[in-house]
């Protein structure tokens, strides 16, 4: 999703933009498809390089841009191509993402390999400063559309969605212990789940244990219309993620007014606080969470000023078409065509 929203502005802006991948994605992308072995990703990854590098010899870009530090950061770093930017995602600096020796060195010699590192949350460029990325980089976060998510007109009294993909960093489990409570004590109350993931099948099978019969629902993945949608109905939007940089579902939530009602982690705390626009709970509590639902639902003077808030607060910090213009404007500063600046630009 994320590559699919760099592409798409790089190219609404004029640019020449290519992609090459091991991973197909969506056909509107062109991705040109690198090798990609049945091996463990350790070895996938830099084993596609050769192939990389000879695209890349042949395209002969002005700024190569790496999403991912251990995969596509890893592979643009040794192309030896430059300017090379390194777009960090946030699990793979934080989450454990570094938490062995060799993860550690890995980013370390990515980082210290590129020109520009991008990082969308203060706690995500905190963790590439201390593995050597120091002042190359940038704490940008991506935004989002805030014509298209905008405050709902009309809310569906206790519609609780969920819209974090179905892995297991965003504990969706404990979404549901808490929802069994609060189903059981408010009887307007449902829950939507939306997304998928190697879960799916496992979550839907714990919801059919947990949860009352008609008050849950899992809708699948949405479009960013229909995303829209649910959340201008929804009156509380919930997440259980252990760990985030700056969450594109958040700030998504917050501006269509959907009441956040999300883990205590630091990711989080750059733009909700509790009782400061969101209700939070510590990771893996399902009784605080419970309690977090209920309370939300039961505030409606607190729920709309809250509304504001958070809306104000989105079109300040997290609209995609100024912070996105942050990217470019750092791109082209990068971009070089015989030695002299360029103002048309081909990005990787």
């Amino acid at each position: 999703m994320h590559t699919q929203r760099w592409v798409r502005w790089f190219r609404s802006r004029g640019h020449e933009v290519r992609v090459w991948s091991l991973e197909p994605g969506p056909a509107e992308l062109g991705a040109e498809p690198l090798p990609s072995a049945p091996l463990p990703g350790a070895l996938r990854y830099p084993l596609a390089v050769p192939a990389l590098r000879r695209a890349l010899a042949a395209y002969g870009p002005n700024v190569i841009d790496a999403h991912f530090v251990p995969n596509y950061g890893l592979m643009g770093a040794l192309t030896g191509r430059h300017p090379l930017v390194v777009s960090a995602w946030g699990s793979d600096l934080l989450a454990g993402g570094t938490a062995d020796p060799l993860r550690a060195a890995r980013a370390r010699f990515v980082l210290s390999r590129a020109d520009a590192i991008i990082a969308d949350g203060d706690n995500l460029a905190a963790a590439a400063r201390r593995l050597g990325g120091g002042s190359h980089v940038h704490m940008i976060p991506w935004g989002i559309d805030v014509e298209r998510y905008r405050l709902g007109a009309a809310r569906e009294r206790g519609l609780i969605l969920s819209t974090r993909m179905h892995e297991p960093v965003y504990d969706i489990p404990t979404v549901f212990r808490a929802a069994r409570d609060v189903l059981g004590r408010e009887p307007r109350a449902r829950l939507a789940v939306a997304g998928a993931g190697s879960l799916t099948a496992e979550l839907q099978a714990l919801a059919a244990a947990l949860l009352p019969p008609g008050r849950w629902s899992f809708i699948g993945r949405l479009d960013a219309d229909a995303m829209a949608d649910w959340l201008g109905r929804a009156e509380v939007y919930v997440s259980a993620s252990r760990s985030d940089s700056t969450s594109v579902s958040l700030l998504e939530a917050m501006a269509c007014g959907a009441l956040p009602v999300v883990t205590d982690i630091e990711g989080n705390r750059s733009w909700v606080r509790d009782r400061e626009g969101a209700r939070t709970f510590p990771p893996g509590d399902a009784a605080v969470l419970a309690t977090a639902l209920t309370d939300t639902l039961a505030d409606p003077v607190w729920a709309e000023a809250a509304r504001r808030l958070n809306r104000e607060r989105v079109e300040r910090d997290g609209d995609a078409s100024v912070n996105m213009m942050r990217i470019e404007q750092l791109f082209e500063s990068l971009a070089t065509v015989d030695g002299a600046s360029s103002t048309q630009t081909r990005f990787r």
